[in-house]
């Protein structure tokens, strides 16, 4: 993978501890989508700063239902954990994850029941770690797939639109009105996220524009 953040901003002296956490998904069958996160702790040895310790490691690894966005299987593993045989034995395993769905109030709900003396702060901040992640875990696996693979070009309007909604003021590229994306979607320009998420979508619809210059396809979503 690139790292377009090698350069940039670097610490004024050598690194003394590490945290490196890297959430990825794919999919399992036509209807899952499968999610596993790890969570490592690293330090610089006191003596030899060329030797490093490993201090927290712990994986979680997650199944979705993709149409009905509940967790179908769960599971914890923790190789490496800051004191043996006391940091492992977890009050609460990752059974209790199984059939919650994952939209409001599910990083509350982690909270109830993983924060504090319930679990690991580390497994909890992982945890936490992947809500944000969650709605790429449908994105990447089914919607970008079927948009780049399956989408007709006349029924691309419509559905960045409907992506305009949900997305609405969830940041300020998304601000209802003047949000810049949503500035581009209005005059039909969805080429720049399109490149992004759906390439061979984005191509057929450089091509329609093309072929049919003066053709603005006027089409509003209503809210449910």
């Amino acid at each position: 993978m690139i790292d377009f953040s090698k350069n940039l901003l670097p610490l004024d002296n050598p690194s003394a501890s590490q945290r490196n956490i890297k959430v990825e998904t794919a999919p399992l069958g036509k209807q899952h989508g499968q999610i596993r996160a790890v969570l490592t702790d690293s330090r610089v040895d006191f003596e030899d700063p060329e030797l490093q310790h490993v201090v927290h490691c712990m994986v979680i690894k997650l199944t979705v239902h993709l149409e009905k966005r509940i967790i179908t299987d769960a599971q914890f593993a923790t190789p490496r954990m800051a004191v043996s045989n006391v940091c492992n034995k977890l009050p609460r395993g990752a059974d209790d994850l199984v059939g919650l769905a994952l939209g409001q109030g599910f990083s509350a709900k982690i909270k109830e029941l993983y924060e504090g003396t319930n679990s690991c702060f580390h497994l909890y901040t992982l945890l936490q770690a992947i809500v944000p992640y969650l709605p790429q875990v449908y994105s990447w696996n089914k919607d970008f797939r079927f948009f780049d693979e399956s989408l007709p070009t006349q029924d691309i309007p419509i559905a960045m639109r409907t992506m305009a909604k949900y997305a609405r003021n969830s940041c300020h590229a998304w601000k209802a009105k003047t949000g810049a994306i949503n500035v581009e979607f209005k005059a039909d320009n969805f080429t720049p996220i399109l490149k992004r998420i759906a390439p061979r979508a984005a191509e057929r619809w450089r091509a329609h524009q093309k072929s049919n210059p003066a053709n603005s396809m006027d089409i509003i979503v209503k809210d449910r």
